[in-house]
């Protein structure tokens, strides 16, 4: 059964269509790499599935209940938007991080103002606190961070604070890990050890959505590849196949350039 299915998803702009008729599921466990040029709608997708972005049109399901559906309003308040994005987590571009908390602080804050709306928290306070405590730091330790947990992030590297900004996506146990781009502002040597981390996810079946130019790794990691061009998926298929063998000409002009 598809942990994720998407339906008709489409985005405008204004008179500018940037997703249309967008549908495709995912199985819990797999991964899948989404390639295309700049402008094709990718970073928009990712966006609408964590609700950065409103979609115009179309339904999202996770585990078989659609949480969001565009003619539907009461899916579409602030409330009902807050608990939707509990079921992903988003790895951006820039890291995104605060810069006035250490690292651990930067991976349990959500979980900890979460905590605080439990109904036992007053009472439980020390326990509930130090039992996300020990969970961030058991992720900076996945992260292979667990020497710099009290490290602020200008004190850290570049694929440090991308590593802590993965570790934070995964503190609130997500369906889904969506990845923008998350190694398009490293130099060649970081980009290798936060796909490192990504490669090492994949191995241990995490579900997740990678928005990469990174065409060897898609190919060599992902489980299925779908292309987007002008807002539409174009090609999809198995990871290999969709980049060694495209069968769509707009699919092989574009890693031509590759």
């Amino acid at each position: 059964m598809a942990i994720l299915e998407v339906n008709n998803l489409e985005k405008h702009f204004g008179s500018t269509r940037v997703l249309e008729d967008i549908s495709f599921d995912l199985e819990k466990g797999k991964a899948l790499a989404i390639i295309g040029s700049s402008g094709s709608g990718k970073t928009t997708l990712l966006r609408c599935l964590n609700f950065l972005e409103t979609p115009d049109q179309g339904t999202i399901s996770v585990g078989g209940s659609v949480i969001f559906d565009a003619a539907n309003r009461r899916s579409q308040t602030d409330a009902e938007i807050r608990k939707k994005r509990l079921h992903f987590g988003m790895v951006f571009q820039s890291f995104n991080l605060f810069p006035q908390y250490t690292a651990l602080k930067n991976v349990t804050l959500a979980k900890e103002l979460l905590a605080r709306e439990r109904p036992d928290f007053k009472a439980n306070k020390k326990a509930i606190l130090e039992e996300i405590r020990q969970e961030g730091l058991e992720l900076l330790k996945k992260m292979g961070l667990e020497q710099r947990a009290n490290h602020y992030p200008n004190q850290l590297s570049g694929g440090q604070q991308q590593r802590v900004a993965i570790a934070r996506a995964l503190a609130l146990k997500p369906d889904i890990l969506c990845f923008d781009e998350p190694t398009s502002s490293l130099d060649p040597e970081l980009t290798g050890e936060v796909l490192r981390v990504i490669r090492g996810l994949v191995e241990q079946k995490t579900t997740m959505i990678i928005v990469t130019h990174e065409m060897a790794f898609a190919r060599d990691v992902a489980d299925e590849v779908m292309f987007m061009d002008k807002g539409v998926i174009v090609e999809r298929g198995p990871a290999r196949q969709v980049i060694e063998n495209p069968q769509e000409e707009r699919t092989r002009q574009f890693l031509a350039g590759y």
